[in-house]
């Protein structure tokens, strides 16, 4: 009895075992690189400090920022300590935010450098506007999706980035896929315990946003965001 070979099965066969080595492979590294952090609380402590205007953008084992000091100064009521902790250490990385940001998005490398030398020379309010306006066009040129048009009363993004699928990181989500003072409506604003939100800013409602802490606010929110759509982009 003959056989005969179906190379066209063989192909699609091993082009679909190579599809799920791959994948494998992403699972295991993207495990690798968070399993040093308590996801569960990870994703309460990031969504609870989004709350007071502030976004983490490094999960790594190095990183600068520690998930107990931000819950330590947020369950003991001090705003105050919570702003100094994030300002010192958003101070130290704006150079290499606005390096990081200018060479991965060039087109916009002109607007983003006005912001950024906004901020420097004390413009707060000029640095804030310019930086919300960046964010939802980043994620534009990305996901083809913006951050402060909603889809089901949440971020367009939400929905894109959770189509990735990738679960062991889907934990940094939560300052996106739950509202915080920076997005929510005007008419929620009061549940959250600072008043910094862009509808209010861009449409001229909030005439006291201009100062340091507000701008440093914004700039570690746009780098929040850069570093999902990368993570999320690059998987």
């Amino acid at each position: 009895m003959k056989y005969s070979v179906n190379h066209s099965e063989i192909k699609e066969g091993s082009e679909s075992l190579v599809k799920a080595l791959i994948r494998l492979y992403e699972v295991n590294r993207l495990f690798d690189q968070y399993k040093h952090l308590n996801t569960e609380k990870v994703e309460m402590v990031i969504y609870k400090t989004a709350t007071y205007g502030w976004y983490v953008d490094d999960f790594s084992k190095n990183s600068e920022l520690k998930i107990n000091t931000c819950l330590k100064h947020i369950y003991n009521n001090l705003p105050e300590k919570l702003d100094l902790y994030f300002s010192d250490y958003y101070r130290g990385k704006i150079d290499e935010i606005r390096k990081m940001l200018t060479e991965k998005y060039s087109n916009r490398k002109q607007i983003l450098n006005e912001a950024f030398d906004a901020h420097n020379k004390g413009l707060y309010h000029a640095s804030i506007c310019i930086l919300l306006t960046q964010i939802d066009g980043i994620c534009n040129d990305v996901l083809d999706a913006k951050f402060f048009i909603n889809k089901n009363y949440l971020p367009q993004i939400k929905e894109k980035l959770e189509s990735k699928n990738l679960k062991y990181s889907d934990f940094i989500l939560s300052p996106i896929i739950k509202k915080a003072s920076i997005d929510s409506w005007e008419k929620e604003i009061e549940k959250f315990p600072i008043r910094l939100n862009r509808h209010e800013i861009l449409h001229g409602v909030d005439i006291q946003y201009g100062n340091e802490t507000n701008s440093l606010k914004v700039i570690s929110m746009i780098s929040y965001i850069d570093f999902v759509l990368s993570h999320y982009s690059s998987n």
